[in-house]
């Protein structure tokens, strides 16, 4: 009889299930946490890569101030660098559409007439100065005429400005979130490398120095030189009087980031100032275009490049590979994976000399 009691409960105190039992248990919990979470994922993940990019500077600061003073005053700055001018530049650009409605509405709203000079640019000449043509002369006739065409682009228009919108709430909240991460990077970089070191052994350690150094890399060398381009351009564009220059300034920024360039929006800017401005004004502006065009050949090989725990193609490819895939968190995604992969697959070919531990 005691035999068979003990044969009974004998399945129940199989180690196997135990642990397979308490796994389940450890899954549900994690996935109902993800579940809680999931609507901070991407202000989370982009607090962790703005406080990786600014603790070096926190790091500075805290040699003067507490801990806590130097998170805030870091996250004050930040939100003053970088919401408040694009809030003004939204504000500006929606002021500037009410007044172009109004004065269409008033039949105030004028196109000046086209330069004839237009008509021999190449390829586009003949059909751009028959649409400006057009335009001038009658633009109310000429609206009927393309509803569908000027439908289109004005949805498009205030998707953009609704995404943009939602893209400033989201960077807002980012950025505080980085604040309190700054103030606790002590404990959460410990964190990071345990929890790398009990997935990974001992190389766990680089990894995390190298997954910190491509973020901060990323983000100087894509994020970084995007912010400079369009800072650039947008000086252009507000000297020279760009209209919506606000919205073109929008655009190069998430052409810069998304690698594509600005030579879809300089070309246009150009165009239109060599039809609407005097000679000069239409040579400096080109050349000044030009320059802004090539600044990021210049600055991205040395700021992807710096100190780099891999060569400047895989963290390149990863970025722009990674953003294809997942969107813009993909930019650092792709580049903190593919480097880490990269540096494992060296470690496992050449495992006599591993890499040098990057950060000192």
């Amino acid at each position: 009889m005691t035999n068979q009691s003990q044969n009974s409960t004998q399945p129940f105190s199989n180690p196997v299930i135990h642990y397979a039992l308490q796994l389940l248990a450890l899954a549900g919990l994690l996935l109902w946490c993800f579940q809680i979470l999931q609507s901070f994922f991407i202000p989370l993940i982009w607090g962790a890569v703005l406080a990786i990019t600014l603790y070096p500077l926190h790091k500075k600061f805290t040699k003067k101030l507490r801990n806590a003073w130097s998170a805030t005053l870091i996250t004050i700055f930040s939100l003053s660098l970088i919401i408040g001018p694009a809030v003004l530049l939204m504000v500006g650009t929606v002021d500037e559409f009410k007044q172009l409605v109004s004065a269409y509405r008033s039949g105030e709203l004028d196109v000046p007439l086209p330069d004839a000079k237009v008509k021999d640019w190449p390829i586009i000449g003949d059909k751009l100065y028959e649409y400006w043509s057009e335009a001038s002369i009658n633009l109310g006739n000429f609206i009927g005429n393309h509803s569908t065409e000027v439908k289109s682009i004005l949805l498009r228009l205030f998707e953009l400005f609704a995404s943009t919108g939602k893209g400033i709430i989201v960077f807002t909240l980012s950025i505080i979130i980085s604040g309190v991460m700054l103030a606790y990077a002590e404990p959460a970089g410990r964190f990071a490398r345990n929890l790398l070191v009990k997935l990974a052994g001992k190389a766990g350690e680089a990894m995390s120095d190298s997954a910190a150094l491509t973020v901060r890399n990323v983000a100087k060398g894509i994020l970084g030189v995007a912010t400079i381009q369009t800072i650039l351009a947008g000086i252009g564009f507000v000297i020279v009087g760009i209209p919506f220059a606000g919205l073109w300034i929008l655009v190069c920024l998430i052409l810069a980031i998304v690698q594509i360039g600005l030579l879809p929006v300089s070309v246009g800017v150009i165009i239109y100032i060599w039809g609407a401005a005097d000679t000069l004004t239409a040579t400096l502006f080109t050349i000044w275009m030009i320059f802004v065009g090539i600044v990021d050949n210049i600055l991205k090989p040395i700021m992807l490049g710096k100190g780099a725990p891999a060569p400047m193609l895989v963290v390149f490819l990863g970025a722009i590979g990674g953003f294809m895939a997942t969107g813009f968190i993909g930019l650092f995604l792709g580049a903190i994976i593919l480097t880490l992969g990269y540096n494992l697959l060296m470690a496992w070919l050449m495992p006599e000399s591993p890499p040098d531990n990057p950060v000192q």
